[in-house]
């Protein structure tokens, strides 16, 4: 199931008539549990469970912001609703990745509680909370990041999607920005014609012995009409986690940190940058830094910059965009 597939199933739900208080379609034969994606008399959109008359399921229905999860004791339907139509686009990223994760299993207790987890999961992604807006720095920060998170998803192989996923910590400001399997990754990015790049804390190119760090540094340039906003990027991720059967609640759990949502990505449009390239470097341990092992107790909160035309040594690759 794509997401083209499921528009035309929304097409196509206009002609069959309401039962049991819903117009509904059943998404696909090839998923084993009863599931549809429906409407209410309200006109809101729905996801329905439809269990077997049989099974009892025990849980408290919730009402949140935009969205609930509701059980219907004589038809035996979990309803899963959207009471804001500006999510459209969300809702169906829920849905996807809802169907992706119950459309083998055939025990209807285990499908029922994905079902309901799935609600839990999602339903912060719903509500409509104010943040403060972000600087063009922090925005500039987060596409070099997001660039790398793009490279990465790109390159992986859908099993192990969601780890790639995982690995992305920049956002909960935690650490390095990737942490791998092999190695960390801290990402710093520059405008193209800077000659370095700035470390804000002795923490950021600190590594636990016997750990693989690199430093890896994205060049760009502000561009205004042509340029990629992390909209874009966000986006275009989004869409290859799907393709690749990936869980997006993933991906916009990390956004969710800096206050950005796929509803107001939209504001940041006007910041827009074109990639020129990215030269990762080996922190070893003779690598120019300042870090907490190597300062005195009695310094703390240390800037710094550093001058990355004097690094060619401890490059190990460089790569155009």
């Amino acid at each position: 199931m794509r997401n083209s597939e499921l528009q035309k199933k929304w097409e196509g739900l206009s002609p069959h008539k309401a039962i049991k208080g819903f117009r509904s379609i059943r998404i696909s034969s090839e998923c084993i549990a009863e599931l549809f994606i429906g409407q209410n008399n309200k006109g809101n959109r729905c996801l329905i469970l439809s269990l077997p008359k049989e099974h009892n399921v025990d849980f408290q229905s919730t009402f949140k912001e935009n969205l609930s999860i509701e059980l219907f004791k004589d038809t035996n339907y979990i309803v899963l609703q959207l009471t804001d139509n500006t999510y459209y686009d969300l809702f169906d990223d829920l849905i996807l990745s809802l169907y992706h994760r119950i459309k083998d299993k055939a025990e209807v207790a285990e499908y029922t509680k994905e079902f309901i987890q799935t609600f839990y999961k999602w339903s912060e992604f719903f509500d409509d909370k104010k943040h403060q807006l972000l600087s063009q720095d922090t925005i500039k920060g987060l596409f070099g990041e997001l660039m790398v998170l793009k490279s990465f998803v790109n390159e992986t192989i859908s099993s192990r999607i969601n780890d790639v996923l995982h690995s992305w910590k920049g956002p909960y400001d935690k650490g390095h920005d990737f942490v791998l399997d092999d190695k960390d990754i801290e990402v710093k990015t520059k405008d193209f014609s800077k000659l370095e790049i700035r470390i804000s804390s002795e923490y950021q190119l600190e590594k636990k012995l016997d750990e693989v760090l690199e430093l890896l540094v994205v060049s760009v340039e502000t561009e205004p009409v042509n340029g990629i906003s992390i909209k874009d990027l966000i986006l275009e991720i989004k869409n290859n986690v799907i393709e690749k059967l990936g869980d997006c609640s993933i991906l916009l759990k990390a956004i969710n940190q800096k206050g950005l949502t796929f509803k107001n990505i939209s504001e940041y449009d006007n910041y827009k940058f074109k990639p020129i390239n990215h030269v990762v470097y080996s922190c070893t341990d003779d690598f120019p830094r300042l870090v907490k092992s190597n300062i005195p107790d009695s310094l703390s909160n240390i800037k710094y910059n550093i001058r990355i035309s004097l690094l060619n040594k401890f490059i190990i690759s460089e790569n155009e965009y």
